[in-house]
């Protein structure tokens, strides 16, 4: 008996999972078709669509259906899982009701795209305002929602992407005969019909809850139209333009009781302002910074059109005679309403920059820039940690270069650093983008020149020790520039690169060499100064037979060097290069006392041949000094002349035999501002060289006492 008992509670419970499966299988599927079994405005269907949900609510919460049906999925559930079958189901349909995949015409497919959206916009608004208050527990709007972005994102986008591409942009300019509408700029209205009906999609997700709004597929469908922007505007530009022309030829003076008269053109032009105004409010662009380049097409659109309508209503004018002087002056009715109007489409300009919310766009793109700025800060902060760290095994195989042997060739004293630089960035540049690894590797270069530049310090090395660093600084070239894979020159020969490779350069070089090389230099800081800091020098100078005449003429401004406020001025004239001039002793003018415009007017001869002052480098130096008796004199300044332009050397000059008729030459007095010079540091090196320690001591306190 207890066997049957068992045998009845098991039969029963079986009878009643396979009744309840029945009753949800029956119900999942009437919610399926829910669209076409119980329309809103049937109010019987909804009742029953109502007592239906409630049923399966109350099943949900019934033991006897869970111990019936242990394994079964959650009600809830199933029902949204009904719910996006059947909007998947019913999409299908009226999507292949627009025969969408069939036509090829560009205009019935826009048409068609339009119908789709407007009709699923239809359906959200119902499921909004009927189905969401039926379905408690189911969030029937969102996954309604949810599953026709989707849709629409994955079908419709490409769609609409491939028209606006097709939509070629047609020129249009002001000086056509033929003013009539193309035919290739009549898609544009269809598809801004489509665009307003997904900015309404995209409005409906103001309904979903805040976390799910960010991330729907459909939040870019701007982006689809991008390409049919520029094609709307040439448009908007083209009927401006025509209607402008067809309101001038219309034209007529507007009647009633106006005191100031204008014409009907003048309001037409506004009208048509206003049109490309609204569109551009309708369009309502989502990105700001994105839309910078659209405004500035807009104020052109609407700019060019203003201009046009200028000139129209100007030559008209002109055309009445305005502008002949045939007969006496008379005010008329012409020249009053052309300037009325044209001062009433000059209003309508003048708040353009403000309707157009320019400064919103202009403020988007600076925060834009800002945040870009920001990005590449951080990003750059995290490069050049890359740098970095690499930084201690550059410096040791840097030194290792350096200080090998002389015997062992620079490719084999470089091959350390080149092998270790090889290994890290060749995982480096397969590790990042593009742009990110041309950062890094510009950053390791920089780094590898400070610290080859580095092996420079100290104390002098011998020639041999430059040479090597300068052939390794080519290696690297030709190593970071990997046949134009790398870095390119541009970035390569960079301020870092300049200097250490001067730097190399200049300890290559013999002393005598390197001092002629900066009086160079200052010659030409010299040509370069007009800056009168320190006073000015007036001089004449003149060859001729052989012999160099140099006039020191006067000073002015001198700067004052001792404690009464004056200066005891007298100037050295020295002729450069020495090895050229050897033989010339420098000489000097007598001392004026207590003066800062002191007067001269000294000559003085030097005993050389025109080749001589043709030679490289050849030049004058003038050095003012404060004379002191107790104490040394002090450096008040230094000019320097070329002797390849003077008369007599120039070969453009050689006519002139009037010295004392020649216009003097005004040298602006100047310092050596520049206390780390590099000519000078790399003599300073040179300690068992007593030439380079005496001009490097004799530059110096020139520096000092400046």
């Amino acid at each position: 008996k207890q066997n049957d008992e068992g045998e009845d509670e098991k039969f029963n419970e079986e009878y009643l999972a396979e009744s309840f499966n029945m009753f949800l299988d029956h119900s999942l599927q009437l919610l399926r078709k829910h669209r076409y079994l119980f329309p809103p405005h049937n109010r019987a269907a909804m009742c029953r669509l109502e007592y239906l949900l409630r049923c399966l609510g109350l099943i949900s919460t019934m033991k006897a259906f869970w111990k019936c049906c242990p394994f079964n999925k959650e009600i809830r559930g199933e029902i949204i899982t009904s719910l996006k079958k059947g909007t998947l189901e019913w999409y299908e349909e009226i999507h292949s009701g627009q025969h969408l995949s069939t036509s090829r015409d560009r205009d019935t497919i826009t048409q068609g795209l339009v119908h789709l959206i407007t009709l699923l916009l239809v359906d959200l608004q119902k499921g909004l305002d009927y189905y969401n208050n039926l379905t408690n527990g189911v969030p029937y709007f969102s996954v309604i929602y949810k599953q026709l972005e989707k849709l629409i994102h994955g079908d419709i986008g490409p769609q609409v992407t491939a028209l606006c591409i097709q939509m070629q942009s047609t020129d249009i300019g002001t000086t056509l005969d033929d003013m009539a509408l193309p035919q290739e700029a009549e898609i544009a209205t269809p598809i801004f019909e489509l665009y307003l009906a997904m900015q309404e999609m995209v409005s409906f997700r103001e309904h979903l809850p805040v976390p799910d709004q960010k991330a729907l597929a459909i939040n870019c469908y701007y982006e689809w139209f991008e390409p049919a922007i520029d094609k709307w505007l040439d448009v908007a530009k083209f009927k401006a333009v025509h209607r402008i022309r067809k309101a001038a030829e219309l034209n007529r003076v507007c009647t009633g009781d106006l005191i100031v008269k204008h014409s009907t053109s003048a309001v037409d032009a506004t009208s048509c302002f206003y049109q490309i105004k609204e569109f551009w409010r309708q369009l309502a662009w989502p990105d700001l910074v994105g839309s910078y380049n659209f405004v500035l097409k807009i104020i052109d659109c609407i700019t060019s059109a203003a201009v046009y309508y200028a000139d129209l209503t100007h030559q008209k004018l002109q055309d009445t005679g305005y502008y002949e002087d045939t007969a006496p002056f008379k005010i008329n009715d012409e020249m009053c309403v052309t300037v009325n109007d044209l001062e009433f489409v000059r209003r309508s300009l003048s708040v353009l920059g403000a309707e157009l919310h320019v400064e919103t766009v202009l403020e988007a793109v600076e925060a834009a820039t800002g945040a870009i700025n920001q990005l590449e800060a951080r990003a750059l902060q995290v490069i050049n940690r890359v740098s970095a760290k690499m930084r201690p095994a550059l410096k040791k195989a840097m030194f290792h270069l350096a200080w090998s042997p002389d015997s062992l060739p620079t490719p084999d004293a470089i091959s350390p650093l080149l092998e270790y630089l090889d290994a890290h960035l060749v995982n480096l540049n397969s590790a990042l983008l593009p742009r990110n690894f041309e950062r890094v590797l510009a950053d390791v270069w920089d780094v590898s020149l400070l610290e080859l530049g580095q092996q420079m310090d100290g104390n002098e090395k011998m020639g041999m020790f430059y040479e090597r660093l300068y052939d390794a600084l080519e290696i690297l070239v030709d190593f970071f520039h990997a046949e134009q894979k790398g870095l390119p020159m541009e970035l390569i020969k960079s301020a870092t690169y300049w200097s250490v490779e001067q730097r190399l350069q200049y300890h290559k070089t013999d002393t005598e060499h390197l001092v002629n090389l900066y009086y160079q230099q200052r010659l030409q800081d010299q040509l370069s100064t007009e800056v009168t800091e320190y006073g000015v020098l007036s001089v004449r100078a003149y060859f001729n037979h052989d012999s160099l005449c140099v006039e020191v003429l006067n000073a002015r401004d001198v700067i004052p060097l001792d404690p009464n406020g004056f200066s005891d001025p007298f100037v050295i004239i020295e002729l450069l290069p020495r090895k050229v001039f050897s033989h010339c002793s420098e000489q000097q003018t007598n001392v004026q006392k207590r003066t800062l415009n002191p007067m001269f007017d000294e000559c003085f001869e030097f005993s050389v041949t025109l080749e001589q002052c043709k030679s490289e480098g050849a030049m004058i130096l003038f050095t003012v000094m404060d004379h002191d008796v107790l104490t040394s004199n002090d450096f008040a300044g230094e000019a320097f002349l070329s002797l390849h332009n003077i008369p007599g050397v120039d070969d453009n000059n050689t006519g002139i035999d009037n010295f004392h008729g020649l216009k003097q030459v005004d040298l602006c007095l100047m310092h050596q501002k520049n206390r780390n010079h590099p000519i000078l540091e790399t003599l300073e090196t040179r300690a068992g060289d007593k030439m380079a320690q005496d001009f490097v001591k004799k530059q110096k306190l020139r520096i000092s006492n400046s």
